[in-house]
Formats: structure tokens, sequence, C-alpha cells
């Protein structure tokens, strides 16, 4: 089907009742959708034109929404259509209303112990709710770990690529380093390929669970979890090493505070306690994914995609440290 361009957003936005419209603006951030702060005599509101989930997906998402605000977890709602729909189409293209919440975008480093704990409260609370609306087949999720030979032979397609490439900037000289850096790092540690054991503690996760969509306000309290389009089935273990990955790394070669990290673990599991097997087991396959993959090389250089350049030196820096510091990540968020 051929999609006409989408409409003006004023053409959409009176499709809800909402008031008098005083300004219309375009938000800058967000990847999967395209927003727009939209202010009223009534109030302030986001309009998403939604691109990557649509109709029964959407739907579901939205489902999903009202059960976590419901045992109060704070997530926004969609306001309903002049027609009482959540969403609506016009010209081919989904669209849904929020209310606009002010509040802040923080990396973990800055917030105190107290609010560190109560973010990984909130993540396990969301997974024990998810888990309880949501139940998945009893069947064991099986994590399908990438092979040492195949990100061997990822590694060298992708210097045969930067080797021959016309340019010599500041980022080509760090992507090849950071080949040879896993490269080596491979030959040495292949034997850590993590087993094909599966987990049991696995089931729908917020799938994206990282600072740009959690907002704080200025206590550092949780307002809001945002950008639900990634719900998906997953071990939960993944989702909460991940997220403790993305909130308390400092950038560098200082790695990720490992005392905020434990205190996020430990108010995950004050809600919801996965267990340190399992939390184990997303360590080890999440210190092998950051090892294996090599995204930020592969979209700049195949997808002529330079809008992640600026996380690859961090990565680089976490993964040097994180192998190094391996048994003792290990021992301090598993306790």
């Amino acid at each position: 089907m051929v999609l006409t361009s989408p409409p003006p957003p004023a053409t959409v936005v009176a499709q809800w009742r909402i008031g008098q419209v005083t300004k219309i603006g375009r938000v800058a951030t967000g990847m999967m959708n395209k927003n727009w702060r939209v202010d009223t005599d009534t109030g302030s509101y986001v309009l998403k034109l939604f691109l990557d989930v649509r109709g029964p997906q959407l739907a579901f998402q939205h489902r999903v929404l009202r059960s976590l605000a419901q045992v109060g977890v704070p997530v926004p709602l969609p306001v309903p259509t002049r027609y009482d729909s959540e969403t609506i189409l016009v010209a081919g293209h989904e669209y849904g209303l929020f209310p606009w919440i002010t509040g802040v975008h923080r990396s973990g480093l800055s917030m105190t112990f107290e609010r560190v704990t109560e973010l990984g409260a909130t993540l396990g609370r969301i997974h024990a709710t998810l888990r309880h609306t949501l139940p998945t087949r009893p069947a064991p999720y099986q994590s399908q770990a990438q092979t040492a030979i195949a990100a061997l032979a990822n590694i060298d397609r992708l210097l045969d690529v930067v080797e021959n490439r016309s340019t010599n900037t500041d980022f080509d000289r760090l992507a090849e380093r950071t080949l040879r850096m896993k490269r080596g790092m491979l030959l040495r540690l292949a034997d850590r390929f993590p087993p094909p054991i599966p987990t049991t503690m696995a089931g729908y996760i917020h799938g994206d669970f990282h600072p740009h969509n959690v907002l704080l306000d200025r206590s550092d309290q949780v307002i809001a979890v945002l950008d639900w389009d990634r719900l998906r089935v997953g071990p939960y273990s993944r989702e909460l090493v991940r997220a403790a990955s993305f909130f308390f790394t400092y950038g560098d070669e200082r790695g990720i505070d490992i005392e905020r990290a434990a205190a996020f673990i430990a108010g995950y599991r004050s809600t919801y306690d996965i267990g340190p097997q399992a939390i184990a087991d997303g360590i080890h396959r999440l210190w092998w994914e950051r090892l294996t993959e090599n995204w930020i090389v592969e979209w700049h250089y195949l997808r002529k995609n330079t809008a992640s350049d600026h996380l690859l030196a961090g990565q680089a820096a976490l993964l040097q440290w994180w192998t190094g510091r391996y048994d003792e990540v290990m021992q301090a968020l598993t306790v």
C-alpha cells in the first residue's frame, strides 16, 4: 500500500477535543516516532505519528499501559479522540495524543542511592505486573548468542571495509582499533561463549529501559516511563543488566559505577526477585553481546548512518573495563 505524505499536525490535532490550540512545535528527540508538542488553552500534549508500531500492536501496547497504570507504574495514557478511540488514522498514518509530562532525562550517576534503589524497584514492578497480566507460554526462553567463529568472521569483513576506506577520520581510526581489540579478545576468550541454557525467568519486557525513556522530576523520582514500542518477550535479566549498564556507565575508561548498579539491582529484587543465577546469566550474556556486536560500525559503513558514531568510544571503553573486571562485576551484582 502506498501511503500519502503525513498531513499537517494541525489537521490531525483537530480530531481531539482539547480546546483552542495556541502552538504546535516539532519535538527533536525520538527515533521510532515523530512527535509534536501541542499547547492549548486546556494544557499541553504530545502528538505522536507512529512509525514502527501500528494497528493491533498499538492497541495491545495501550492495553499494557492501562494495566501498569492501575498498579501505580507512572506511564502516559492516550487521550481519547473525539470518536472515543485511542488512535486515529489520517491519510493512512496512525496518530495518538498523550498528556505532555514535564521532567528531565538524567544519568543515574547523579542520583542518590535512595533514588537509584527506587528506580530499580520501578523496573521490578513493571516486570512483575507484565508477568501477571500478560502470562507467556510455560516453555523456557532460549537466548541464542553469536558464536565466536561468526563474530570473528564479521569483524574480518568489517576490517576489510575499514581498511579500504577513502577517509582517515577520528572515527575511522577508532573503528579500526575497536575491531582489532575485539578480535584479540575473542581469540583469547572464545571459551566464554554463553551455554545454550534456557531460562524460565522471561516474559514481556519494556524492551528499551534507559535514561532517555525515563522522565524524572527535580528530586529524581520517576514520573514517567516512556516509549513502549519495543514491548516484547525476553529475559528479565537482560533488560535489568542492560538498564544498569546504561544508567550507571561513565562513558569512558572508568566503566560502570558498580555500587549504584548494585543498588539498582537490589531495588529491582525488592519488588521482583528473579534470583542471582538469572542475573548472573544476564551479566554473562550482555558482556558477550557487547564483545561480539558491532552495530555502530555497521551503521556507519554499511548503512551510511552516522547518528550513533559518538557512542563507539564509550562502548569500547566499557567493554575493555568490563572484561578486565568481569569477576568483580559478577560478584557485586549477584549478591
